[in-house]
């Protein structure tokens, strides 16, 4: 019999907290893996003395340097997804150890609160590892402080500037923690000391170590951003663990006599909110999110088909997205085919990105400028987005790219060599070393070598805040340049300009289109039935009869229709996808 009951108390003990790891992992892992996808492709750890000293420059830095080194696991996302549940559990551990230590017999419902409280923050792509590590980090010193005979408590003092000169703005939660716990053992001159040794630190720093301001100092490396814009609910999170000493301290008698089928209420509790957060999580999957990561994803892969098809089946309005699928779309010549499939802005911003210091923008800005074969272009977007938010896997590949191309095997030798200290892209960095000072393996190479040839060599002034108006003197120096080519008809055809797409017929005859496009080819079925213009003589190209019988069709349904646009829009859904479409509903 007491076996039995020695069994049920372990399994009481232990089976919330793993359900609770179980659940975190395989929920993380399978729904919003997106996030380590995302945090693993905005920051590049360094395996080297120079990275960690440029990380100790101001206090905080190193909890941003373990952070890195976390978000650099994470490209394994079950292994990002184990060490994130991993660091929660760990955390209502240390709690559930700490309110038994301070008095509480059974301290399970608040630890728990606190770690669904963490894990709903997670689930945001923006919550950065920083948060939980920062916070287990001082609840691990706490811990350490309590257990500590009150003789040996004197080390708070001595460690505190330590703290936070190692974490930053997350050491005050330890300062919080052990200012309750003096206040409540009465430890009036330990209190004291604590908060002097760390204010005069601070002042220390302030005035001859750290050349930063004094908000920067007080309050990295914490920020909005990194806490993904959840001000209130990680406020309220870090208000209750900073209560945990005064939790641990009240017991209710009568909520602890209430029992539910013979377990007491305390012992339940994990359960019911473990229940809680499982609703909530699934109700808050970004899906908008996850979409747009994925596609990000296949991108960065070069896996073009597998992009488009992928915003094909599943459409998307994001205006990022659909940037990069039309670069998709150009790399692999299909844009005046298929450009129609996909929904698009008729200012452009589907097709360009104008120059903005916004992370997204200068990250990705630069791949419209690589696909047309403005090389310099395409390596100061990359650059400048270094200079800015430091090294990324993605912008780093591209500035190596870019500079084999143009065939400065110095600074590409440079770059290189960063990669080579990262973690997990040593055979990438291998891969592009066999290229320096080689421009035979550049020029066989499949993608370095063709970008090397349709490298604009002509110099001008690129227009950053209006990126259409660079295709002219890149189509100038190379009229059969074909990526520029399908740019430039697109954004013809976005601002419904079917003379210009006629007049650049002769153009893709030159450059060797065996077909016009089939969008391109609807607006020159309008441009010649509809009597707009001349039309110029071709060679080889010519239109397809079945355009203009599909055309033919299409006018007829909209003129019987065209006194009431939204029952035309409803008639003429299956031309959705055309050029004509695009004209008489935009």
């Amino acid at each position: 019999m007491n076996s039995v009951l020695h069994k049920t108390k372990i399994i009481n003990r232990f089976l919330p907290a793993g359900l609770l790891f179980l659940f975190a992992t395989v929920f993380l892992y399978s729904f919003t893996d997106y996030i380590f996808f995302y945090q693993e492709k905005s920051s590049l750890f360094q395996v080297s003395f120079a990275f960690l000293k440029q990380h100790l420059d101001q206090p905080g830095g190193f909890l941003e340097y373990l952070g890195q080194l976390q978000s650099a696991f994470y490209y394994f996302p079950f292994v990002g997804a184990v060490i994130v549940s991993l660091e929660i559990l760990l955390i209502v551990w240390l709690l559930s150890r700490i309110g038994k230590k301070l008095g509480a017999e059974q301290f399970l419902f608040m630890p728990f609160l606190i770690g669904a409280l963490l894990f709903y923050l997670q689930i945001n792509y923006q919550y950065q590892a920083i948060n939980n590590l920062g916070i287990l980090v001082q609840l691990l010193l706490f811990w350490g402080l309590i257990k500590s005979k009150p003789k040996y408590q004197w080390w708070i003092v001595f460690v505190l500037p330590i703290i936070y000169f190692l974490f930053g703005s997350f050491s005050y939660l330890l300062l919080g923690l052990s200012t309750i716990y003096f206040l409540q053992q009465k430890s009036w001159l330990k209190l004291a000391l604590s908060w002097i040794s760390l204010a005069v630190f601070f002042w220390i720093g302030k005035e001859y170590m750290f050349f930063y301001t004094t908000d920067s100092l007080l309050v990295f490396p914490f920020s909005t951003t990194v806490i993904g814009g959840q001000v209130v609910l990680f406020g309220l999170t870090v208000l209750l663990l900073l209560l945990i000493p005064v939790f641990a301290k009240i017991r209710i008698k009568a909520i602890e006599r209430i029992t539910i089928k013979k377990i007491k209420l305390a012992g339940f509790s994990p359960y019911l909110i473990l229940l809680l957060l499982l609703i909530a999580a699934f109700q808050n999957i970004d899906e908008k999110s996850k979409h747009y990561f994925h596609a990000e994803k296949l991108f960065y892969e070069q896996k073009y088909d597998e992009l488009i098809r992928y915003n094909f089946n599943e459409p998307t309005t994001n205006k990022l997205t659909l940037f990069l699928n039309n670069v998709a779309l150009a790399e692999t010549g299909r844009l005046g085919d298929s450009f129609f499939n996909f929904p698009q802005s008729n200012d452009g911003s589907t097709l360009f990105l104008k120059w903005q210091n916004i992370g997204q923008y200068l990250q990705f800005g630069g791949y419209y400028y690589y696909a047309i074969g403005v090389i310099n272009e395409a390596q100061r977007w990359a650059y400048e987005y270094s200079v800015i938010y430091g090294y990324t896997p993605e912008t780093l590949k591209m500035l190596i790219k870019t500079e084999l191309i143009k065939g400065n095997y110095r600074t590409a030798e440079k770059y290189i060599s960063i990669l080579e200290r990262s973690l997990f892209y040593k055979d990438d960095a291998s891969y592009f070393r066999k290229f320096l000072n080689n421009d035979a393996a550049v020029l066989s190479d499949e993608e370095l070598g063709r970008k090397k040839q349709q490298d604009t060599k002509l110099d001008f002034f690129v227009k950053s805040d209006t990126p259409w108006l660079n295709l002219l003197p890149v189509l100038n120096a190379d009229p059969n340049n074909p990526v520029a080519l399908q740019y430039e008809l697109s954004w013809l055809m976005l601002q419904k300009d079917m003379k210009g797409i006629v007049e650049l017929l002769p153009a893709l005859e030159n450059a060797g289109l065996k077909k016009i496009p089939k969008n391109v080819e609807e607006a020159v079925v309008t441009y010649k039935l509809l009597r707009v213009g001349e039309m110029p003589e071709l060679k080889k190209l010519q239109i397809d009869p079945q355009t203009e019988q599909r055309f033919q069709r299409y006018y007829q349904i909209y003129q019987q229709n065209q006194a009431n646009k939204r029952k035309a829009q409803i008639a003429l859904r299956d031309f959705a996808d055309t050029y004509w479409y695009y004209v008489f509903f935009n």
